[in-house]
């Protein structure tokens, strides 16, 4: 085997892909259901009938226990224009979301020409909800599609090139101590941009490896798509490949080990992966219900990762410095009367990413569409929409628990399972049907003392006192210009406990990897204090909803580019879009 800087990190990445959504607590990803590895490796000939060109397997190590293995199979095939080469990845592991046994299954296949340009590709994640993602090269463009949603993507040819094609250019690298390396390659998971993986060759090494003292080159990447998160490798003398090993916020170490395939088909062990990412605060928020405003100061671990917090509406940056922020959260008072529309809201051009049918918000799907019209009925004030559809989701999802990963909305109207994401994109699915505009929230939620949340985490039998924040997911209605109305049917409501770190809506085919970046950022890197909070009885009086807000960006804040504030027919001059707040 020849030296392979991608495909070592691709494969850690594509697991860390999957357990990093697991990881985001009620955010999850991709979780899956309660279940044993089948052992249903791919076949060596499903990569395609060509003639053998690469073949690895190994195993997947996390906190000590084999939780899985993957595979990389790539053959070769002559055709009229030419030969091409269709590699195919498989990875199946088995980890624990508080005691529960969640299995998750990915593959994904690449055919791509001489020069490395891909032709076509297939990904299918399984965790309890199937996604599959498909893509086909016209001209200069990947189509794409998921769940029924197609979109076009600008990625010529050979800006992006297949993973036999890195394979090949990799021969070229020395194995010399400081050799830097560069890659721009296709993602399956990611078709939509190119994903520049870049590294160096460390240098040799002693390395225990399962027991056996060896000599090994090591090597570290990252991935562009992964900011922050280095995976480690180590070959010998060959260019053979012996282990990687990628550390994930909140998770700990994986290892991966190249072994042969009956290894990889043993019974796998679950790894615990959820409890490390509750964030216990200095103290208790008292009644968070009661409270209508609350200050944190969020501390970073390492400064070398950011802290990225939204800064606007219900949530203000009040300062920041290097590795340190502190936040306001506001509990919105909308009534009837601060709506200024009825439904449905015209699709306008402005609106229409809030409005549409996308892969993970199926709106026109007829199950979708029964709901949304069951839920509000009538109804054509969007605040009381919103909170009619509130209460129906959480009604409605009977089967609460941490049993299913990122489910789309069709899947969770049929299931009516699943944790803070399955009640979050229904309420989003559901508000669009009747025409009301919706986004969706990532960030953390509070969970008090003694109590037992069973979409987010139970802390019935905590040591702590301070109640836990857990990475979480709710969703907005837009009911004016700028103004967005919470819908949290996980929780049952919105308060102080909330803290946004991003918001979208969820337009893109394969939305993840950017919407869960940020996030990724924060896992295992910070504390909370709780400041001040003050009871909603002693708030002042709401100022209008067509009020102008507050200065959203601190002067020492550096920011990032969010999803811009809707305008349009509500709001002929808004103001611009304040942005997240990016803490050095």
């Amino acid at each position: 085997m020849q030296l392979r800087p991608r495909l070592r990190p691709q494969r850690s990445n594509s697991f860390l892909e999957a357990v990093r959504k697991v990881a985001l607590a009620w955010l999850t990803a991709v979780t899956g259901l309660p279940a044993q590895v089948s052992g249903g490796a791919p076949d060596t000939d499903k990569s395609g009938p060509g003639k053998p060109v690469f073949e690895e397997w190994v195993v997947v190590v996390l906190d000590d226990k084999q939780c899985g293995y993957g595979s990389t199979i790539t053959t070769e095939t002559d055709t009229p224009a030419g030969p091409t080469y269709d590699t195919t990845h498989h990875e199946e592991f088995v980890v624990l979301r508080l005691g529960v046994d969640l299995k998750i299954s990915q593959t994904y296949k690449v055919k791509e020409d001489a020069e490395g340009g891909v032709l076509n590709f297939d990904e299918i994640t399984d965790a309890g909800s199937s996604v599959e993602t498909t893509g086909v090269r016209v001209g200069d463009d990947m189509v794409v599609s998921s769940r029924g949603q197609t979109e076009r993507y600008k990625l010529p040819r050979l800006a992006a090139l297949g993973p036999e094609a890195v394979r090949r250019l990799s021969y070229s690298v020395p194995l010399k101590m400081g050799q830097p390396y560069c890659f721009n390659t296709f993602s399956a998971e990611y078709p939509q941009n190119i994903v520049v993986e870049k590294g160096s060759i460390v240098g040799r090494e002693t390395r225990n490896v399962r027991g056996v003292q060896q000599d090994l080159w090591k090597l570290t990447s990252e991935m562009s798509i992964m900011p922050g998160v280095v995976a480690t490798s180590w070959v010998d003398d060959k260019s053979n490949d012996v282990e990687s090993l990628t550390v994930i916020p909140g998770i700990g170490e994986l290892h991966e080990y190249v072994t042969d395939r009956a290894e990889c088909m043993k019974q796998p062990e679950g790894a615990e992966i959820f409890a490390s990412t509750l964030i216990r605060p200095d103290q208790a928020i008292p009644s968070p219900r009661d409270q209508g405003l609350a200050i944190y100061r969020l501390t970073a671990v390492d400064l070398s990762r950011k802290l990225t917090l939204w800064n606007e509406g219900e949530q203000r940056v009040l300062s920041s410095e290097p590795g340190m922020a502190e936040v306001e959260v506001t509990v919105p008072r909308y009534t009837p009367a601060d709506a200024t529309f009825s439904l449905p809201h015209a699709d306008t051009p402005e609106l229409h990413r809030f409005l549409q049918a996308s892969s993970y918000l199926e709106v026109n799907a007829p199950e979708v569409q029964a709901l949304g019209r069951q839920a509000v009925g009538e109804e054509k004030n969007p605040v009381v929409a919103a909170q009619l559809i509130e209460k129906f989701v959480r009604d409605y999802i009977t089967k609460k628990d941490l049993n299913i990963g990122f489910g789309s909305a069709e899947e969770t109207a049929k299931s009516r399972e699943g944790d803070c994401t399955e009640h979050a994109v229904l309420c989003a699915a559901l508000g669009r049907v009747v025409g009301l505009p919706t986004r969706c929230v990532v960030g953390f939620g509070y969970i008090p003392p003694g109590v037992d949340e069973p979409t987010i985490a139970d802390t019935s039998e905590e040591e702590s006192e301070t109640g836990v924040f857990g990475f979480h997911m709710w969703a907005e209605a837009m009911i004016g210009p700028d103004e967005w109305v919470a819908m949290d049917a996980a929780l049952g409501a919105f308060d102080v406990g909330h803290i946004a770190i991003a918001k979208t809506a969820l337009e893109e085919v394969n939305p993840l990897i950017d919407l869960n970046a940020p996030v990724l950022q924060m896992m295992d890197n910070m504390s909370i204090s709780v400041l001040k909070t003050v009871p909603k009885s002693e708030m002042p009086p709401p100022a209008p909803a067509n009020a102008a807000s507050p200065p959203a960006a601190p002067a020492d804040s550096t920011t990032g580019s969010p999803p811009e504030a809707p305008s349009g027919p509500l709001a002929p001059t808004p103001p611009p879009a304040p942005k997240p707040s990016e803490v050095d």
